[in-house]
């Protein structure tokens, strides 16, 4: 999808939202985080050059994993400032630390960007996401466990990790076993369908375990391209591809147009405090991410896109709508992550386009007009 389609499919969920507030609450957390989301991280992953993450690692991890936890250190210290106890600031920060993979990945994949910087970038908004998760669900452990005092953000930390790393074998392991499984087999039905059992099976797996089931569809997509391009015998047919090219692109569409159903804008003036401590320590946060944790020797044009691709959306939606009702403060978590989604939706869209227009520039000369 184009940013002009995006930001069509929005508006005309807000229109509806006026209609109908209300109405895609409860259907936007429980069909992002369960329905759309592993079919999008499997086709974003699937797509995803593994060669150019090898190279860029350092910078990848950094964003994904110090930078997710700075965002969040970011938001708890601003929640603090204003009376908000330390557990349910640190869930805040969890959830409002991960940028939306949807948007990021399909905004990216239709336009011409250095192919080091979209790894950079896309890696970043599905890894970040994982870890974001992670840090979410601990954060709910610890909060039901009334046990949030000083070692506790370590604990939600390191029980974090390693649900990540057991999550990512486990995706390895379901490629593994489905390439296997695939070798010789040209029938594009079962390609698919195995793909698509793969996708959702390792992420409901996970999520059973307790572990994470975006790093298990992840790295089930990016260990499945690698043992198809390097076993001679398996080949996946470009039916295959066809379709989560289209399955995705049609997921983004709907996934937007409930976004903009969920914005419903007069909740934004409820916690009006609260509000404004996530909006500021969200853009502090965006620019301590890009400008410290990234690795110096890249453009400082690229430092630039980063910060404008840090886009909150479905994703934090979802996992704030998804909160059970006796967590504390929950009302003013869902109105704070509607008033961020919206600003950095709203500002990544008229700051995205002049960043890459200047990259496109430099990088490509002669089709930055392509870039929109």
């Amino acid at each position: 999808m184009r940013l002009w389609q995006i930001g069509v499919a929005i508006a005309l969920g807000i229109a509806y939202g006026f209609v109908a507030p209300g109405r895609f609450e409860y259907a936007l957390g429980h069909a992002t985080l369960y329905l759309f989301l592993p079919a999008l991280l499997f086709e974003a992953a699937w797509n995803l050059n593994y060669r150019a993450i090898a190279r860029q690692w350092a910078a990848i991890a950094m964003l994904a994993g110090p930078g997710v936890v700075l965002t969040a250190l970011l938001v708890t210290g601003a929640l603090s400032l204003i009376g908000v106890p330390l557990g349910p600031a640190f869930l805040t920060g969890s959830i409002l630390s991960a940028t939306d993979p949807i948007a990021v990945v399909a905004v990216f994949r239709r336009l011409r960007v250095p192919l080091t910087l979209a790894t950079i970038v896309e890696c970043e908004s599905l890894f970040n996401d994982a870890v974001a998760v992670a840090l979410y669900r601990a954060s709910l452990v610890v909060l039901a466990l009334g046990a949030v005092k000083g070692g506790a953000v370590a604990g939600i930390a390191a029980q974090a990790a390693a649900g990540a790393a057991a999550g990512a074998l486990l995706g390895i392991v379901a490629a593994f076993a489905a390439a296997r499984a695939l070798r010789g087999v040209a029938d594009a039905k079962v390609q698919l369908a195995a793909t698509i059992l793969g996708a959702y099976g390792a992420y409901f797996l996970a999520d059973y375990l307790k572990l994470s089931g975006i790093f298990a569809t992840i790295a089930f997509g990016m260990a499945l391209r690698y043992f198809e391009r390097s076993w001679i015998s398996l080949r996946i047919a470009d039916d295959v591809n066809r379709f989560w090219d289209v399955g995705a692109l049609v997921a983004n569409a709907v996934i937007f147009f409930m976004v903009g159903a969920a914005l419903q804008l007069g909740r934004i003036a409820q916690e009006p405090i609260f509000v404004i401590a996530c909006l500021i320590a969200i853009a502090v946060a965006r620019v301590a991410v890009a400008a410290l944790l990234l690795p110096w020797p890249y453009p400082r044009d690229w430092i630039a896109v980063i910060r404008a691709a840090g886009m909150r959306g479905g994703l934090s939606l979802a996992l704030a709508l998804a909160l059970p009702p006796w967590i504390p403060y929950r009302q003013a978590i869902v109105d704070g992550t509607f008033a961020v989604a919206l600003a950095t939706l709203a500002a990544g869209s008229l700051t995205l386009i002049p960043a890459l227009r200047r990259i496109a520039k430099t990088s490509f000369p002669g089709t930055a007009q392509n870039v929109r």
